[in-house]
């Protein structure tokens, strides 16, 4: 006969606790997460329930008396589902999608923040790090964005006349409320079209991440910057820089941004990404990815890459991406990069179904055969 229990992993006690039911038959049992809402609880059992040598558990039918006991069940703690101590929180948000159908993975920016949440959730930095995400080109309820470690923005920009701007530019208030959270030190990261923006907030960018796609001159639409789209070896800039650990060069198909606008006197402006086949300005006009650590101990990252949704697929790829968005809300980057594997729209739907806020969107390898 199947039954059930609650029972508290001892390696889970942690900086959170982690809440499971055993689903036990008498001789094998099954790990499987239990929500509650809000809430998490921690119980402490004695049941004599060992590991196998394949990482599963068994019990015997001899503990089901201490199992079942109430005396044996003391609850230890009832808190509210908030950040683990050091963890940060990273807010990503997507812009409509563009350039086409939904599906055409082009411009996929809402199908974009839905992996790098469920990429993020099952890495292995999985509990130093809590992610939210929005679809809608910005957050229902603003305040989230107030105790933030990291912004990013996956959107269209403005392109003169053209598209939208990108939603920390499109309207004053926006603005001001990036602005706010950047004198706080929260770190800001753009990706592919977001990097667009208008010469009249050229101060406010080259300050939070440290370069913008520039189409405006006197005006008008006269890009300075140019775009190609090409199969191309991506260099590392400055291999010794944490956002690199675990990237190599690679050849990438892209629809690459180039001769990006930087402050030519900022020290604090990193070069992460070259794609010297691009025959840029002398001055960083191949740079495709960079990083800056500004003056208010926040960090800021943009990379003209994500034209194509395929490109996640891609190992280097992939980790830069993630290693640049948990370096800027300041947790360590692995020695080996930030290590998750692509997740198919199928595991994406399914592991996010009922995740809300800052839930882990987790998904079980084992189910899947991974």
């Amino acid at each position: 006969m199947l039954q059930s229990m609650i029972f508290c992993d001892s390696n889970a006690v942690r900086s959170t606790f982690q809440l499971f039911q055993i689903h036990v038959d008498g001789r094998a049992a099954e790990l499987q997460p239990v929500r509650f809402g809000r809430y998490v609880a921690s119980f402490s059992m004695h049941f004599g329930i060992t590991r196998t040598s394949d990482g599963g558990l068994m019990t015997r039918s001899r503990y089901w008396s201490c199992i079942c006991g109430p005396l044996f069940l003391s609850l230890l703690a009832v808190a509210p589902d908030h950040l683990p101590a050091g963890a940060k929180k990273i807010v990503l948000i997507a812009g409509k999608k563009s350039h086409g159908p939904v599906g055409n993975g082009i411009h996929d920016y809402p199908w974009s923040v839905k992996l790098i949440k469920v990429m993020l959730d099952n890495s292995n930095v999985a509990e130093r790090v809590h992610v939210e995400y929005y679809l809608d080109g910005w957050p229902h309820d603003e305040k989230t964005l107030e105790d933030a470690d990291a912004i990013m923005v996956i959107s269209d920009g403005r392109d003169g006349g053209l598209f939208a701007e990108a939603p920390h530019f499109s309207s004053p208030a926006h603005t001001q409320l990036i602005a706010r959270q950047m004198r706080r030190g929260c770190g800001f990261l753009t990706f592919h079209f977001s990097t667009f923006a208008p010469d009249a907030h050229a101060k406010e960018i080259l300050d939070w991440s440290g370069g913008y796609f520039d189409w405006e001159t006197d005006g008008k639409r006269k890009w300075y910057s140019a775009i190609t789209t090409k199969a191309a070896d991506v260099v590392p800039a400055t291999p010794g820089h944490p956002i690199l650990r675990g990237v190599g060069r690679f050849s990438l198909r892209e629809e690459f941004y180039y001769n990006i606008r930087f402050e030519p006197s900022d020290r604090a402006l990193v070069p992460i990404w070259t794609v010297p086949a691009l025959h840029g300005r002398i001055d960083k006009g191949d740079v495709v990815a960079w990083a800056r650590e500004r003056a208010d101990g926040g960090r800021g990252f943009g990379t003209t890459c994500g034209h194509f949704y395929n490109n996640w697929k891609n190992d280097n790829f992939r980790r830069m991406i993630l290693n640049a968005i948990v370096w800027a809300a300041k947790v360590e980057v692995p020695s080996s990069g930030v290590t998750a594997r692509f997740y198919t729209h199928a595991e994406l739907t399914a592991a996010l179904a009922g995740v809300e806020g800052t839930k882990r969107a987790l998904v079980d390898d084992r189910r899947t055969g991974r």
